[in-house]
């Protein structure tokens, strides 16, 4: 595959679809989709008209906060919190040292990142183990089935995404040599987690999100969303060894640097809250207005 598709274009490639379909699915508006960003202490993302929107992290913990103290907000608003690391998919046309046993020529594999992260010291893989124990926290990885590069001018097919569970990955990998998730075929739901080949499962990604999955995201109150953000900012820290700053020097314990690129956070709201009206947020300057 040209290396100019990346997993940080597979994302945003998926994301209006799979904003789309979970609106589908659980019959309601979406308003905003959130991810933290590595470069600064903030959350990036695009609202309901997907026009691009920034928030620090104060207040987004702020309106999560209005809204668990608001019992009409907080009973019609809902989110979804999850970690879907997308990973492009190589077509293997001969063997090598790393040839899964029982396979044979052509087959599929995705490469893991061990490499640790500048900021957490904490490798893409090892972050997602960490994570996985969590509760709400819904890890997985995102294979694209993508092997032509034209493919991605396309309208984005869900199809094409196979979710790998974390749960059922194997700890204590080396981190000097490639490690890598191997499929025998693009329909193949019971991937090896290689060098050592462990077996592993994947769904389809309508399998994932569907409310009765055992691993996709699940439906969270702002209370539940909130505590996730915290959870999630004192496990990578902690696991990580970086030391923080007591926290009446923070505005807030929460660093968005540390938290992993592949947390996404969307919010949505009942559809009979919108009174036949579109709602959108606005938000500037710390301020939230309503239009």
């Amino acid at each position: 595959m040209n290396d100019i598709i990346t997993e940080a274009l597979l994302e945003i490639h998926f994301h209006r679809a799979i904003v789309d379909y979970f609106t589908t699915i659980y019959g309601a508006n979406f308003l905003r989709l959130l991810k933290p960003s590595p470069q600064q202490e903030a959350w990036v993302g695009f609202d309901q008209g997907w026009v691009r929107t920034s928030v620090t992290t104060g207040e987004l913990l702020d309106h999560l906060k209005d809204a668990i103290q608001s019992n009409a907000t907080s009973a019609k608003h809902f989110y979804f919190g999850y970690f879907l690391q997308f990973k492009k998919v190589q077509r293997v046309t001969r063997k090598s040292r790393h040839f899964p046993q029982g396979y044979s020529i052509p087959y599929l594999r995705s490469e893991l990142s061990l490499v640790p992260n500048r900021n957490t010291g904490l490798s893409q893989h090892e972050t997602l183990l960490r994570l996985n124990g969590i509760r709400f926290a819904s890890v997985s990885y995102a294979c694209a089935m993508f092997f032509d590069l034209d493919e991605i001018y396309q309208e984005p097919d869900l199809e094409l995404l196979r979710c790998v569970d974390l749960s059922t990955a194997p700890t204590g990998w080396a981190t000097n040599e490639p490690h890598f998730i191997t499929f025998r075929s693009e329909t193949d739901l019971s991937p090896l987690w290689c060098s050592q080949p462990v077996e592993g499962k994947a769904i389809s990604f309508r399998e994932w999100v569907s409310p009765d999955s055992k691993i996709g995201p699940k439906k969270m109150t702002a209370q539940e969303i909130s505590r996730l953000i915290e959870t999630v900012s004192d496990k990578i820290t902690g696991a990580s060894g970086k030391r923080e700053p007591p926290l009446f020097k923070q505005k807030t314990r929460v660093r968005s640097q540390f938290l992993p690129e592949s947390f996404t956070i969307m919010e949505f709201v009942e559809r009979s809250t919108f009174l036949g009206k579109p709602l959108r947020r606005i938000i500037t300057g710390g301020h939230e207005t309503h239009e």
